[in-house]
C-alpha cells in the first residue's frame, strides 16, 4: 500500500506502508492533499481575444472581383510541376551514391540548329533538372546560357525528351534533383 504525504519542503513523498499478516486491511489515514493542476499551452479552452473573433468581410468591389478572378485564372494556366514527390538534392559527393545520373546510351544529341549554323554559333549551355527513378529529365531550366538564344532553346527541347540512366543509391534507383548537365555545342570541324 502506498501513502503521499507533503513534506516540509513542498514535495510529495510517496512511502509504502507494509503490512503483517491479517493487518493489511488496516486502513491508514491519508491527509487530503489539492494539487492544482498546471495549465499547459495548448490544452483546454482557450479564451478568445476581441481580434480572434471572426468579423464579417465587406463585399469586394467588381475591380477588386475581376482582379481576384484574373489572378485564379492565371494560376490555373500555369503549368504544373513534374517535380517528383520524393527526391533526393544533388550534390558531388553523396554517401550511398552507386551510379551517378548518365544520358542514355541510345539517345541522339541534340541537333544543331541551322540558325546556329548559320552564324557559325558554338558555346555551353548548362541546364538543371530533376532526373525520375524512370530516368525522365523534368523541372528542366537553364542555369547558364551559350549566349546563344537558338541553342539554349535545342538543348532545353532535347532535354524535355531525352532519355537517362537514373542515380542509384545502394543499388536502388532514386529520383534527385538539381542535377547539372553541360552541353557544349560545337561545329563538326571543331570536334
Amino acid at each position: 500500500m502506498l501513502a503521499a504525504v507533503r513534506s516540509r519542503a513542498g514535495w510529495l513523498t510517496v512511502g509504502t506502508a507494509l503490512g503483517l499478516a491479517g493487518c493489511s486491511a488496516m486502513p491508514i489515514p491519508m491527509p487530503d492533499i489539492a494539487l492544482p493542476m498546471p495549465s499547459l499551452p495548448g490544452f483546454g479552452p482557450q479564451p478568445l481575444s476581441a481580434a480572434m473573433e471572426p468579423v464579417p468581410l465587406a463585399p469586394l468591389d467588381p475591380a477588386a472581383q475581376a482582379m481576384r478572378a484574373q489572378s485564379a485564372e492565371k494560376a490555373r494556366s500555369l503549368p504544373e510541376s513534374d517535380k517528383p514527390a520524393f527526391f533526393v538534392q544533388w550534390t558531388t559527393n553523396m554517401p550511398g551514391l552507386t551510379r551517378k545520373p548518365a544520358i542514355d546510351a541510345s539517345v541522339a544529341p541534340p541537333k544543331y540548329p541551322e540558325a546556329a549554323v548559320k552564324h557559325n554559333e558554338t558555346g555551353t549551355t548548362t541546364v538543371e533538372s530533376c532526373i525520375t527513378v524512370e530516368g525522365r529529365m523534368v523541372d528542366v531550366r537553364l542555369t547558364r546560357s551559350s549566349g546563344s538564344a537558338s541553342l539554349d532553346s535545342a538543348t532545353l527541347a532535347w532535354a524535355q525528351t531525352a532519355r537517362m540512366t537514373p542515380a542509384e543509391f545502394n543499388g536502388q534507383a532514386m529520383a534527385v534533383c538539381g542535377w547539372r548537365l553541360d552541353y557544349e555545342w560545337r561545329m563538326a570541324a571543331e570536334r
